[in-house]
């Protein structure tokens, strides 16, 4: 009763943080070292360019752009804050100050913000991406130009003179969450050192972390510890090259695609439903990343890894904590040789909101090795090797392009494609499944019932428990055209001019959208789920919906129609931030 007791009282704590902890299981936590306290040299150079260069305006101290006024060229303000509320035709750089965007305020290009950050950027049309650094710049004028004196702010100056290995070097001990609340571990947690050394564009990182996993009862034993190690040696800032190893006992996600790892923890504490499956990885691996730019990367990477099923625990949650946990799928188990490559392209204007830009996702993985026990499926979803060796190739692209056709609207676009590509058929691990939100929305999860079930590959009732994904290909469609709507509060409203300043504004939108998918296995032609490896399903086989929803921000809400099946009921569901 006292480990029960202290298991729950344990995982009561860490999710109460968990909306703040760290999500991200298998990477190092974001940690403030001397290198995220300095400004990278090359914007050093090219802020002080900016600054130093032609600009229809430069200005030290606060200055503002009127509404109804229009600046021809760029805007380069030192020691701001800046604020703009009319119309700026070129780029606008801010040093060691604020940019302030009022309602309707445009800029044709970039902004640049360093020692600042951007205020209003919701409510303005803004041509080119945003890029805010926290770190101040330090500097001194000669005359009228800017000169950079190094990047050191007074407390990274301070830090560097209490090092150990001098200015370059860190050492960190973590206790943080790993990946998200779920029903074969309750809350991870991680704990252990962490060690660095830069110099000049060389760095080096090690870490040493142990795997706690909260929802069984406090023991030391291979389901609730694990370990995650990893070191790592770069060079470069921009434009860069990694190569590293890590060492690891973990547990994944079958798929992790549809929804978000905080999405995905807040169901399972608060609602007690979990939208993944999961499997436990235990071996090592070595990697090579190649960053050919801020917004593109390369890596490839080889590794030896034991896969295992997991069992279901129960861990705390905070509605029908009483219910009974879908059961995690029994799962493929042997020893993997797997060789990956991942081609990563970012061009958003903004991460947290981006407006317009690509997304793109590449990955190829080729797989060999031994499967020592077969997971169950339904009857006819595969013919397994007698003696377990088991060869795959397999693909998955996640396509997102984002387009701002208006100061206030957006046409969002989406293609999810995976699969099957030779060899040997797919483990179940490598599997996929469609429905339910992140995927088809207007269809529930994993959801029985009769007949040919192209969302999991299926025949609707010889489902093994838990449910598993079983599909060897899958692509999905999705679209949806965002408006804004403006909420205020306390504020004074105008007819003429919009909004006057104070009070309280928030950009939230309204959504218009519709999803189109399904998977199908890779074979000889069976019905509706089965088709040869050179074909395709006809478009009058997807499923698809239509839906509206309300998204604040933070948080949205969206229901959900089933347009190809008409008897399906709307579904209702709720997202943390963007639907993609």
């Amino acid at each position: 009763m006292i480990r029960l007791l202290t298991k729950h009282a344990v995982t009561a704590f860490m999710c109460g943080l968990l909306p703040f902890a760290t999500l991200d299981a298998q990477q190092t936590p974001a940690r403030d070292t001397v290198g995220s306290r300095l400004l990278p040299p090359d914007v050093e150079r090219e802020v002080t360019d900016a600054f130093n260069g032609q600009n229809a305006i430069r200005a030290s101290g606060a200055y503002e752009v009127d509404s109804g006024s229009v600046v021809t060229g760029d805007v380069a303000v030192l020691n701001g804050p800046l604020t703009i509320a009319g119309r700026v035709n070129g780029r606008v750089v801010a040093i060691n100050a604020d940019v302030i965007l009022r309602p309707g305020a445009r800029v044709e290009g970039q902004i640049l913000v360093v020692g600042g950050d951007v205020d209003g950027k919701d409510g303005a049309f803004i041509g080119g991406d945003v890029r805010t650094y926290r770190q101040r710049l330090t500097y001194r004028q000669e005359g009228d130009r800017l000169i950079a004196s190094g990047s050191s702010e007074e407390d990274a100056r301070w830090w560097r003179r209490h090092q150990k290995w001098h200015s370059h070097s860190y050492s960190d001990l973590h206790l943080i969450s790993a990946r998200t609340y779920n029903r074969v571990e309750g809350l991870p947690i991680l704990i252990g050192p962490s060690f660095g050394h830069r110099s000049g564009q060389t760095r080096f990182e090690l870490d040493a972390l142990g795997v706690f996993r909260t929802g069984d009862d406090l023991q030391w034993n291979s389901q609730t510890v694990g370990h995650n190690l990893k070191a790592e040696l770069s060079y470069g800032h921009e434009a860069s090259v990694a190569m590293g190893g890590k060492l690891f006992d973990v547990v994944d996600p079958v798929e992790q695609w549809q929804l978000s790892d905080v999405e995905v923890g807040l169901a399972s504490f608060f609602l007690h439903r979990d939208f993944r499956d999961y499997y436990n990885r235990h071996g090592g691996s070595a990697y090579v990343r190649l960053n050919l730019n801020r917004s593109v990367s390369l890596t490839g990477s080889l590794s030896d890894e034991r896969w295992a099923v997991r069992e279901t625990f129960d861990p705390f949650t905070l509605f029908r904590n009483g219910q009974d946990w879908r059961p995690n799928p029994v799962l493929d188990e042997g020893l993997f040789h797997v060789t990956n490559a991942t081609l990563r392209i970012d061009t958003r204007s903004d991460v947290e909101d981006p407006r317009s830009g690509w997304d793109i996702t590449a990955d190829y993985e080729y797989g060999t090795g031994n499967t020592t026990s077969f997971g169950p499926t339904s009857p006819g979803v595969r013919d397994p090797s007698p003696n377990g060796v088991t060869n795959y190739a397999r693909g998955f692209l996640d396509l997102r392009r984002y387009n701002r056709v208006s100061p206030e609207g957006q046409l969002n676009l989406r293609v999810v494609a995976g699969g099957w590509l030779n060899g040997d058929e797919l483990p179940l691990q490598r599997r996929f499944s469609m429905g339910g939100p992140g995927a088809v929305d207007g269809y529930p999860f994993r959801r029985t019932g009769a007949g040919d079930d192209v969302r999991q590959c299926s025949d609707g009732v010889n489902i093994p428990l838990g449910m598993p994904a079983q599909c060897e290909r899958m692509v999905l469609f999705q679209a949806e055209y965002r408006g804004d709507l403006w909420l205020s509060m306390f504020s004074d409203w105008q007819w003429v001019n919009s909004w006057r300043h104070g009070g309280w504004r928030h950009r939230a939108q309204w959504v218009v959208f519709t999803d189109a998918g399904r998977g199908w296995l890779v074979g000889n032609r069976i019905g509706d789920l089965q088709y040869p490896r050179d074909e395709l399903p006809g478009l009058s086989t997807f499923k698809t919906d239509i839906g509206v929803g309300f998204d604040a921000g933070l948080i949205g809400l969206f229901v959900a129609k089933s347009v190809s099946d008409s008897k399906e009921p709307p579904n209702f569901f709720v997202r943390v931030g963007k639907r993609f």
